[in-house]
Parts: C-alpha cells; structure tokens; sequence
C-alpha cells in the first residue's frame, strides 16, 4: 500500500472501515474477510474484530490494517 492510498483510508474511517472496502486490500472477498475475521484467522484476526452478539458482525480497524499491508520501507506511515 502506497502512502497515499493510506492517508486516504485515515482520512475517509479514522477508526474503523467497512468490511467491503477493506475486503479488495487483502485480495478476499467481504463474505470471507468476515468469516476469517470471526473465526479467529491470523492474520486477519489481528486488523477486526468480531463484536456482534447474537449476530456476526465483523469491525476492520484502519490503523492494523495500514500496517499490516504497508511495506517496511513505509515504517513512518
């Protein structure tokens, strides 16, 4: 992920994203973002949440997933 496409997703969900926009990043479809998600799948499990109780539903934090797509030659992103 570039800089600017990361500045853009900071700008756009400060805090958390929909789970179909952060679905293309990772190359997974929403449908299976929200099952590794739930599941408990590294590495998806460490950028979401599943918060939802009686019904999933799954919440993709911006900053984990930022830094979990970004390379090391953007450490100070």
């Amino acid at each position: 992920m570039d800089k600017k496409t990361a500045e853009k997703l900071r700008r756009d969900y400060p805090n958390h994203m929909p789970v179909k926009i952060a679905a293309p990043f990772l190359g997974v479809s929403a449908r299976q973002l929200s099952w590794l998600v739930a599941e408990g799948r590294e590495p998806f499990a460490s950028i979401g949440a599943d918060i939802g109780t009686r019904q999933r539903y799954v919440r993709i934090y911006t900053e984990p997933l930022i830094k979990l797509l970004c390379s090391e030659e953007y450490n100070d992103i």
